[in-house]
């Protein structure tokens, strides 16, 4: 008689070789079944695709995402990003009193001491409303101190050559300024008259560009100025020219000079030649050229600089690697190379190294910008030159 099917089955389970069947069966469903549930737990990339804005899900074993790299975008200072260099301002600019007029400029003071004390007391208005309109008209405010020798502010003074009022203006100066209007001179008005020497002062400097052969043909017309520009060989600094003016026109120049240093405590951009002005331009430039650090901002590690620093060579001179310079000074070339100020941070214990170590820097910046081969070389703003400040 045959053994049915369920004896069989029994009997293969209870052989050595059903035992090892069943064990692997279970085996493979558990094995199944945990990584059905590992996988659940995990719906979603665990990374983000490039481009992604995906957050890491919360599930999963704790600790595991705190293994990923922890990067943080670098967030700029406001001038990390660049900051234009404020130009060159010289309109109220301090300078010692001209040793060409020290003596002049003594006696001169005593002698009207009490004419110009009264003024600098009693004229404040007066002088508000010329600044005002010497402002609109983009020249120096000091210039309202012409009007001081030329009238001591008196309305009414008239001359024997025919000036009158306040800037003392020429009959033909007041017609060509329109101060005479139906039978009425306005050169005793202020506001007219302080207009009109305006735009004669700066038809007089745009034909010098000097503030004292300006002064002296206020005085002289430009005929005399242009004639002793001639006879001074073509020099257009005033003290050579002004010893072929007429001594009227040499002490009213000095007489400007003194009276601004009485209101002023100094001189001024007025009070000096172009050849004067050029040279304290270049001296204030040579103070801020951009080869200096300027200032520590904030901590230690941010020096606030300008000028031709490279990277590649604070890199070499300080031993940073290049890679980690970008990260903390974005931007950095951009800035630089358009005469930026720039806050350049660098590595803990780095700073006194710069400082230390600044000429060598500059040196290794001057040779990278004089090599043609270098790639430092190549992108120079159009208006630069290698060797340009």
């Amino acid at each position: 008689m045959k053994r049915s099917l369920v004896s069989r089955i029994k009997e293969n389970f209870l052989t050595l070789t059903g035992i090892k069947y069943l064990i692997g069966l279970v085996l493979m469903g558990g094995f199944a079944l945990s990584m059905m549930s590992f996988t659940n737990s995990y719906t979603g990339d665990l990374l983000p695709a490039p481009g992604k804005d995906t957050k890491l899900k919360a599930k999963g074993p704790k600790g595991f995402v705190s293994l990923l790299p922890k990067t943080k975008p670098v967030t700029l200072d406001p001038t990390t990003e660049g900051v234009k260099p404020a130009a060159i301002d010289l309109s109220d600019v301090k300078v010692d009193l001209n040793n060409k007029v020290e003596d002049f400029a003594d006696s001169y003071i005593r002698r009207e001491y009490t004419d110009l004390t009264r003024m600098k007391s009693s004229a404040k208005g007066m002088f508000a409303t010329m600044d005002r309109i010497l402002e609109e008209n983009h020249l120096p405010t000091q210039l309202k101190y012409l009007a001081v020798i030329e009238s001591s502010l008196h309305a009414h003074l008239r001359m024997r050559s025919g000036a009158l009022g306040y800037w003392q203006l020429m009959p033909d100066e007041a017609v060509r300024y329109g101060l005479v209007k139906n039978g009425h001179d306005y050169r005793t008005d202020l506001t007219r008259s302080t207009e009109a020497a305006a735009k004669l002062l700066t038809s007089l400097h745009d034909k010098y560009n000097d503030w004292l052969l300006t002064i002296a043909a206020y005085n002289a017309g430009v005929g005399g100025v242009n004639k002793a520009i001639k006879a001074a060989g073509g020099s257009k600094d005033f003290w050579k020219v002004q010893y072929y003016l007429p001594q009227e026109t040499r002490n009213h120049v000095k007489k400007f000079i003194s009276t601004h240093y009485f209101f002023e405590g100094s001189g001024g951009i007025t009070t000096m030649s172009a050849k004067e002005t050029k040279k304290l331009k270049e001296e204030l430039a040579a103070n801020e050229n951009g080869n200096e650090v300027i200032e520590l901002v904030g901590n230690t590690n941010v020096v606030r600089i300008k000028g031709i620093y490279k990277k590649e060579a604070i890199c070499k001179v300080l031993n940073i690697n290049v890679k980690d310079f970008d990260k903390i000074n974005p931007n950095f070339d951009k800035a630089l190379s358009d005469g930026q100020f720039y806050d350049l941070h660098l590595p803990d214990g780095k700073t006194d190294q710069f400082m230390k170590k600044k000429d060598q820097i500059l040196q290794e910046c001057f040779n990278n910008l004089l090599d043609t081969n270098s790639s430092s070389s190549e992108q120079l703003p159009v208006d630069r030159t290698a060797i340009d400040r």
